[in-house]
C-alpha cells in the first residue's frame, strides 16, 4: 500500500493525501493494480492500465468523532463502470491531527521508541563480536581449532544474512510492533541458551539462531522512523544516533567479554550479561514500542467502526492476500530492488565491504596485539576502542552539519538531497583507506601500541559517516520501501561479513599484518569514489531507478 499525494481540482485542496494498493513493486511506474475513486456516495473499484491515470479520493475519519466521516470528491473518467454498487463502503484515512497518527505522536514517545530501538541494536551488535574476546578461553576448554571460534561469529552473521528476507517486508505487510517483539523474543531465548550450551556444536547452533532473530532491529528501525518522523530532519538524526549505536556495540563487546574470560566468572558469564541485557530490553520494547505501520492502524479503525455499524474500509483490505502475491509483491521486495536499483546495488556492495573488514578486525586484531605483541584478551579489545571515538567525532559533525542545513533552509536556500545526505560522506569515506593504511605500516614491534591504535579513528570516522550518510540517503530515496531497502542492505553486508572471519586468520598469518591489511586498504580507496559519483549524478541516478522516479514523480 502507498500513500499517494494527488493535486485533484481547483475546487478542492492542492494535495490530498490518498491510500492506495501497490501493484507490482516491478512496475517501472508503480502503476496500481487497481485504483479507489468516489462516485457520490458509492466506493467504485475499476482495474487500471498502463495509460490510465484518474483522480482519487478518500474519506477521513477523525479519531474525535468516528461517526462523523468526511469526503472529499473527485472526477474520475474511468471509474465509472460499478457505479452502480449502492452498498459500498466509505474509504477512510487519519484525519490531520489525528492523535492515534504514528506522526503525531508527541516527542516524548517518539524519543522514547528511538531510544528502545536503539538499545535493541546495541544488544544485537553486542552479541554478534562477544565471542571475539572468549576465543581463546573457548578454545582451551574445549580444544577445538581457531576456525571453529571463528565460525562464532560467522554463523551468527549469517542469522544477519537470513533474517532481514523475512522481517523488513514482513513489517511492511502485517506491521512493525509484532515482529519485533516476536523476533526479539526469541533472540532473548537463544541469548539464554548461549552460556549453558554443553559442548562447542550447540553454540555453534545458538549462535546461528540468536543471530538470526538479532538482526530484526536492523531491518525494521529504517521503517519505524519513516513512520514516526515525517519530517527528515528529525528522521536524519534518529538513523546517526542508529548508526553510532551498530559500530558501539560490535566494539564494546571484545573488551568486555575479554576482561570477564580472564577473571575467575569465566567465559560463560560474559554470555549471562549478554542474555540479561537483551532481557531488559525485550520488556522496555513491550511495554513502549507501539504498532506504527499506518496502513495496519487503519485496518484495526476499520473493523472497529464496522463493528459499530458504520460501513467502512481500509485500503490495506483492499490487497491481495492470497500466497503468491504475499510472496511476489512481499517477500520478494528486497531481492527486486538489489537487482533493479543501481543505488541500492552500489550501496550494498560499498558498506558490505567495509562492514566485513569491521567485523575481520575482531580477529585480526587479537593478531596483531595479542599474538604479536602478547596482550592480554582485555587489553587487546581495548585497541579497538579508537574505531568508536572516530564514530562520536562524525556523528557530533553529521549533527552539526544538519544544524547549518536547516539553517540555509530558514533563508530560502535550496538543498538538494545530496548536499543534505552525502556531503559530509563524500569526504569522510576517504578517511577508511587512510586509517587501514596506517594499522599495515605501523604495525611494527618497535611502534607503541598507542601509536597504532590510533589508525582506529580514521576508520572509525569513515564507516560510521558511509553508515549515517547511506542510511539516510536510501531511506529519502525510496521513503514508503526504505524498510526493503534497508533490509537487503542488511543482508548482504551480514553476507560478506560472515565469510571475512572464515579466512582473515589465515590471510594475516600467511600474507603478514602489513599486506593482507594494505589489500582492504586498497579495495577502500577504489570504492571510495562511489559517493563522489553519488553527489554528483544522483539526480540522473535516481531519474534512471524505477522505484526512486516513480516515489518522485507521485509526491510519495
Amino acid at each position: 500500500m502507498v500513500a499517494v499525494h494527488d493535486p485533484i481540482g481547483d475546487e478542492l485542496q492542492s494535495k490530498v493525501e490518498i491510500e492506495l494498493v501497490a501493484g507490482s513493486s516491478t512496475d517501472p511506474e508503480l502503476l496500481l493494480h487497481r485504483y479507489i475513486s468516489r462516485d457520490g456516495e458509492r466506493l467504485v473499484k475499476v482495474p487500471t492500465h498502463h495509460s490510465q491515470r484518474s483522480a482519487r479520493v478518500v474519506s477521513k475519519v477523525d479519531e474525535k468523532d468516528t461517526h462523523s466521516l468526511s469526503e472529499k470528491d473527485s472526477a474520475s473518467s474511468s471509474g465509472r463502470a460499478n457505479a452502480d454498487e449502492e452498498n459500498a463502503p466509505t474509504l477512510i484515512d487519519f484525519e490531520e491531527g489525528d492523535p492515534e497518527d504514528p506522526r503525531n505522536l508527541s516527542p516524548f514517545r517518539k524519543n522514547l521508541i528511538t531510544v528502545t530501538i536503539i538499545l535493541s541494536l546495541l544488544n544485537s551488535t553486542f552479541a554478534s563480536s562477544i565471542t571475539s574476546g572468549l576465543s581463546r578461553a573457548i578454545r582451551e576448554q574445549w580444544g577445538v581449532a581457531s576456525i571453529m571460534t571463528g565460525l562464532l561469529v560467522s554463523l551468527y552473521m549469517v542469522g544477519y544474512v537470513l533474517g532481514p528476507l523475512c522481517y523488513a517486508p514482513m513489517s511492511e505487510h502485517i506491521g512493525r510492533r509484532p515482529v519485533l517483539v516476536a523476533a526479539f523474543t526469541f533472540y532473548f531465548i537463544f541469548s539464554v541458551a548461549c552460556p549453558v550450551a554443553p559442548n562447542i556444536g550447540s553454540l555453534l547452533a545458538f549462535r546461528f539462531l540468536q543471530g538470526l532473530f538479532a538482526t530484526c532491529p536492523i531491518a525494521v528501525s529504517g521503517g519505524v522512523f519513516a513512520d514516526i518522523y515525517a519530517d527528515p530532519i528529525k528522521r536524519g538524526r534518529a538513523v546517526a544516533l542508529f548508526c553510532g549505536s551498530t559500530i558501539m556495540g560490535a566494539l564494546s563487546a571484545p573488551f568486555i567479554s575479554g576482561f570477564i574470560a580472564a577473571s575467575h566468572m569465566g567465559w560463560r558469564f560474559a554470555f549471562w550479561v549478554n542474555a540479561i541485557f537483551a532481557g531488559c530490553v525485550l520488556a522496555i520494547l513491550v511495554f513502549s514500542v507501539p504498532e506504527t505501520f499506518r496502513p495496519v492502524l487503519l485496518q484495526k479503525r476499520a473493523k472497529k467502526l464496522r463493528s459499530q455499524g458504520q460501513n467502512v474500509v481500509s485500503a490495506y483490505e483492499l490487497e491481495d492476500k492470497d500466497f503468491k502475491s504475499f510472496v511476489v509483491h512481499v517477500l520478494l521486495r528486497p531481492v527486486i530492488m538489489l537487482y533493479k536499483e543501481p543505488i541500492v546495488a552500489a550501496i550494498c556492495v560499498y558498506i558490505g565491504m567495509m562492514y566485513g573488514l569491521l567485523y575481520m578486525f575482531f580477529l585480526a586484531y587479537p593478531i596483531i596485539f595479542q599474538e604479536l605483541r602478547g596482550l592480554s584478551p582485555g587489553k587487546g579489545g581495548l585497541m579497538l576502542l579508537p574505531i568508536g571515538l572516530g564514530a562520536i567525532c562524525v556523528t557530533i559533525a553529521h549533527y552539526l552539519y544538519d544544524i547549518h542545513i536547516q539553517k540555509l533552509r530558514k533563508n530560502k536556500v535550496q538543498v538538494t538531497l545530496e548536499q543534505d545526505r552525502l556531503f559530509i560522506t563524500m569526504f569522510s569515506g576517504w578517511f577508511i583507506p587512510v586509517g587501514l593504511f596506517w594499522l599495515a605500516w605501523t604495525s611494527y614491534p618497535s611502534v607503541p601500541d598507542e601509536v597504532v591504535m590510533l589508525g582506529g579513528i580514521f576508520f572509525g570516522v569513515g564507516f560510521t559517516s558511509l553508515f549515517i550518510g547511506f542510511l539516510n540517503y536510501v531511506t529519502d530515496c525510496y521513503k514508503i520501501y526504505a524498510a526493503s531497502a534497508h533490509g537487503i542492505m542488511s543482508v548482504t553486508r551480514s553476507l560478506i561479513a560472515a565469510s571475512f572471519p572464515l579466512f582473515a586468520p589465515a590471510m594475516y598469518h600467511h600474507m603478514g599484518v602489513h599486506w593482507a591489511t594494505s589489500l582492504w586498504a586498497f579495495v577502500a580507496l577504489f570504492l571510495a569514489p562511489v559517493t563522489v559519483v553519488f553527489y554528483k549524478f544522483g539526480p540522473e541516478i535516481r531519474a534512471h531507478s524505477e522505484f526512486a522516479s516513480a516515489l518522485l514523480a507521485q509526491d510519495l
